[in-house]
C-alpha cells in the first residue's frame, strides 16, 4: 500500500500553491519570508534558511533570492552577516500615532503638525457609488483630495477625501500642505460641528500595498469620517486606510445617564 506523503511543514509549504502568472518570483519568496518573520514562524534573532537552500528548496535562481532578502534588508526586517548567516532583527516596537475620538477635531490638527503628506490627487472627479450610498448629499461628482501621510519618514495612511463641488471648488491646494483638511474647510465655511465615525478592516489592494508600504492583502484599518456643520450641512466624506501598526484609534467611552437612551454607552466628555 503506498504512503500518502505528509505536507512540509514551516516555509517548505504555501509557495508553490502561490505562484501565479503576473506575480515576480522574487516577490512571493519576500511574501513568504515576510509573512514567516510576521508570524513567528522565524523568530526573532532566528536564523533563515540559507541562499543555497533556498535556491534549492524553491527552484528559484541565486539573484531571485539575493533580491527577496535584499527587500527584507531594506526594511530593516534582516541582518545578513558575512560568514554567519541571514537572522531575523530583534526590532523594537514602532512608535504608533494615536487618534482619540474623545477630541477628534482637537487631535485631527495636533497630528498634521507632527507629520508630512503627499497630495496625491486633487480634481473634481466621479464619486465612487459607495460614498454615494453612504452619504448622498456629497453628490455624483465632488472635490477629490487624496493625500499619503507619512511619521517619522514612515507612510501610515492614504487618505481620500469627498468634498462637495460648492464647497471643495474654495479649496487651494496649497492650503492642504500646510494644515489638516478640516482647519482648511473651517476656513472657509461654516465650523465643522459634528463626525460621523466608522470603522472596519480591510486587506490592502495594489495601489493601497505600493503606497503604504506594506504586503499585498496586508490588512489595514479602514476608517470612514463624515463630517457636518452645526445646520447638518456635508462638509465631507474622508476615508482613511491606516496602517494598523503605524496607527491607533482611541475611545473611553461611559454610560449613558439619560434613561431610556437607545443607546447604554456613548462617549465620554474630556
Amino acid at each position: 500500500m503506498r504512503r500518502a506523503r505528509k505536507p512540509k511543514q514551516g516555509l517548505g509549504g504555501g509557495f508553490a500553491a502561490r505562484t501565479g502568472r503576473g506575480v515576480a518570483r522574487y516577490y512571493q519568496l519576500y511574501e513568504l519570508l515576510s509573512g514567516a518573520l510576521h508570524d513567528g514562524t522565524i523568530p526573532a534573532g532566528g536564523a533563515l534558511p540559507s541562499e543555497p537552500e533556498l535556491v534549492t528548496r524553491y527552484k528559484l535562481s541565486r539573484t531571485t533570492v539575493r533580491r527577496a532578502l535584499a527587500r527584507l534588508e531594506e526594511e530593516g526586517r534582516i541582518v545578513r552577516r558575512r560568514g554567519s548567516g541571514t537572522f531575523a532583527r530583534q526590532n523594537r516596537e514602532p512608535v504608533r500615532l494615536d487618534l482619540n475620538l474623545n477630541d477628534f477635531f482637537d487631535d485631527l490638527p495636533a497630528l498634521a503638525a507632527h507629520t508630512s503628506l503627499s497630495i496625491l490627487r486633487f480634481e473634481v472627479g466621479a464619486v465612487p457609488t459607495a460614498v454615494r450610498e453612504l452619504q448622498p448629499q456629497v453628490g455624483v461628482r465632488a472635490v477629490i483630495i487624496q493625500r499619503l501621510h507619512r511619521f517619522q519618514g514612515t507612510p501610515y495612511a492614504l487618505t481620500t477625501a469627498y468634498v462637495p463641488e460648492s464647497m471643495g471648488l474654495r479649496i487651494r491646494r496649497t492650503a492642504l500642505t500646510k494644515a489638516s483638511l478640516l482647519t482648511v474647510l473651517d476656513q472657509i465655511g461654516p465650523r465643522t460641528t459634528t463626525t460621523d465615525y466608522t470603522t472596519s478592516a480591510v486587506a490592502a489592494d495594489a495601489i493601497a500595498a505600493r503606497r503604504l508600504d506594506v504586503s499585498l492583502g496586508t490588512p489595514l484599518l479602514r476608517t470612514r469620517a463624515v463630517l457636518s456643520d452645526g445646520h447638518n450641512r456635508l462638509h465631507a466624506v474622508i476615508e482613511s486606510l491606516c496602517r494598523p501598526d503605524r496607527f491607533h484609534v482611541r475611545a473611553a467611552l461611559e454610560r449613558n445617564p439619560a434613561r431610556n437612551s437607545h443607546s447604554p454607552w456613548r462617549l465620554k466628555s474630556s
